[in-house]
């Protein structure tokens, strides 16, 4: 029988088990709702982080102001408004005190640096400021293997090689030619052979200036030795880069076969190599076509393996030979590159590339090109690709730059095409708006080429679409088809083709839904040569009547408007998407901003 105090123990030992139960889940309650603050605080995007990131943005803002403050200040002290770096830094110290910033002139554009937060702004002669960046510390400068942290890589996709500074681009160049020095642990190693990095993958980290002593982590630093081939300038690295020679092509004496990219995955853009300085116009070293070997930021790579991507360049190059921006010749694969260094150069001259790529997408030029060389079979300059010997596809390219020279072989978008075979060559979605001989193409001489959805806007010497076509004593058919494309560039010759050349067998020129509007002599094709046989197949072809008076050298296909009908006219437009009927390749018309029919 139970007791009355046998009744209250068991009361007390329920309640003391409830009670702790429910100690036990306040305090996983409380332990979770820990767990959640302490995400929220240290996270990612918890307080912490976010109030770190709203002071650096205020401190972003507050230098950004001081350097623009100073600017207007430096400026208005200069009666042709110009900004000198002792004005810039007399400017900055009143703003911040002594010591505070350092103003450096280098070249183009000037440098202010804000030592306390290490970050700097780059500012352009008409006092545009630019975005801040970070002044980043690489502890192991010209190794590529090691990252700025110490993480050792291999190469692989995982697990890159890293160009963080000009030391390691310097390196990376000499593993490439064999020749030079690397850097290991801090010590200098002499490279024995040369290693082409097929299968491997190299990117750049940061954006990086010839000038800029912040590009490098010693800049005074003479370990590299002579580069630029002048032995008695102290060879300092800085020296080096930008003076004699130079910086020394990456597979100048070795291809390159590996992929490059310059992708700045923080803001989707690329990073930049700025005031590259490349001088091989007295290069004695022969090619295998008796010029100068091939130059740019790259020398020579593989049609089966290279592939650049995500790169911006801007500076001087000048060869003997192959001369181009991004790479000499040879490559599977460029994209997403943009070019805005003069290029000079004897032979394939070239912004993006002088020949003999795979497929070229997305690349534009806006640096001024110049050919040296005299007429020959493979000599040619374009803004985007000097000579097309093996080239596929090129594709959503523009070219902004003149194309200079006495050689007339000088094209917008492509110099020469020149295919040792009946290859088939797409040109797509391309823009030329550089002086040049021809907008899209100035020498069609053998291979298979279909031009789509192009436009030339800029006047040019010849025509805006092709000089000439021709084969020579070559015994081989040619097949050119230009589709849904057209001209508003003023030309001296003709609106399309200028000229069907000596043919010694066939040439079938198709031209489908295309229009010129720009002034010329003649307004679709000027003269056709009698040797061989030609084909035109024209079709849905207009021009404008009021700028030319004369048709050309065929009429059949091709229909005259008056100004009005063309510009600013709904009409026009459906008479063109309505050609386009099932060829879904072809982009559809609008009316542009300045009236006249583009592309969708």
């Amino acid at each position: 029988m139970r007791t009355k105090k046998h009744v209250v123990e068991k009361n007390k030992k329920q309640e003391t088990g409830i009670t702790l139960l429910a100690l036990v889940i306040t305090i996983v309650i409380l332990l979770i709702l820990a767990g959640i603050t302490i995400s929220a605080i240290t996270g990612n995007n918890g307080i912490i982080e976010n109030a770190r990131q709203a002071k650096e943005e205020t401190e972003i803002a507050n230098e950004k102001e001081i350097v623009e403050k100073a600017i207007a200040q430096a400026m208005g002290k200069n009666k042709y408004g110009k900004i000198e770096e002792s004005k810039l830094q007399s400017e900055l110290d009143k703003e911040t005190g002594e010591g505070k910033t350092v103003a450096t002139d280098i070249g183009d554009e000037l440098e202010v640096v804000f030592n306390a937060s290490n970050r700097y702004y780059m500012v352009d002669k008409d006092g545009n400021v630019g975005e801040a960046q970070d002044i980043i510390e690489d502890k192991n400068p010209g190794d590529i293997t090691v990252g700025k942290d110490g993480e050792i890589l291999d190469g692989s996709e995982e697990h890159p090689y890293e160009i963080w500074c000009i030391e390691d681009l310097v390196t990376f160049s000499n593993m490439v030619n064999g020749s030079g020095i690397k850097l290991e642990n801090g010590e200098v190693v002499k490279i024995e052979t040369a290693n082409s990095f097929k299968g491997k993958y190299i990117v750049l980290k940061t954006n990086l200036n010839f000038k800029s002593k912040l590009s490098y982590q010693n800049s005074e630093r003479t370990d590299f030795g002579d580069i630029n081939g002048d032995t008695d300038d102290g060879n300092t690295l800085i020296n080096e880069m930008t003076t004699g020679t130079g910086f020394k092509p990456i597979g100048i004496s070795n291809r390159f076969e590996g992929s490059f990219d310059g992708e700045n995955k923080k803001i989707g853009e690329s990073y930049k190599i700025s005031n590259l300085y490349i001088n091989y116009e007295n290069d004695t070293v022969l090619n295998g076509y008796g010029f100068g070997r091939s130059v740019g930021l790259f020398g020579n790579g593989n049609f089966q393996y290279t592939i650049i991507k995500n790169l911006e360049i801007s500076g001087e190059i000048k060869g003997a030979g192959h001369t181009e921006g991004i790479i000499g010749q040879n490559a599977k694969l460029i994209e997403n590159c943009t070019n805005y260094a003069d290029v000079s150069g004897y032979n394939m001259v070239g912004g993006i590339i002088g020949g003999s790529i795979n497929e070229i997408e997305n690349c534009e030029n806006n640096g001024k090109i110049n050919i040296a060389g005299t007429i020959w079979a493979y000599g040619g300059a374009g803004g985007i690709v000097g000579c097309a010997s093996e080239t596929n596809i090129i594709k959503n390219c523009c070219n902004t730059g003149n194309v200079l020279g006495n050689n007339t072989r000088r094209g917008g978008i492509v110099g020469v095409i020149y295919t040792s075979s009946r290859t088939s060559i797409l040109i797509d979605s391309c823009t030329n708006m550089g002086k040049a001989s021809s907008g899209i193409c100035d020498l069609l001489r053998i291979g298979n080429l279909k031009i789509v959805n192009s436009r030339n806007l800029e006047e040019c010497e010849n025509s805006g679409i092709i000089r000439e076509i021709q084969a020579g004593n070559y015994d081989i058919d040619i097949e050119c088809n230009i589709k849904n494309s057209y001209n508003l560039g003023k030309t001296q010759n003709a609106g399309i083709v200028a000229t069907i050349g000596y043919v010694s067998k066939s040439v079938k020129l198709n031209i489908e839904n295309v229009y010129n509007s720009g002034e010329c002599t003649s307004a679709i094709i000027g003269t056709i040569s009698q040797k061989g046989i030609t084909t035109l197949n024209i079709s849905n072809v207009y021009y404008n009547k009021e700028i030319s008076q004369k048709v050309g050298a065929i009429e059949e296909g091709i229909q005259a408007y008056s100004e009005s009908e063309i510009k600013n006219n709904s009409n026009f437009i459906n008479i063109l998407n309505n050609n386009i009927q099932n060829n879904i390749e072809w982009k559809k018309w609008k009316i542009g901003e300045d009236g006249y029919p583009t592309f969708e």
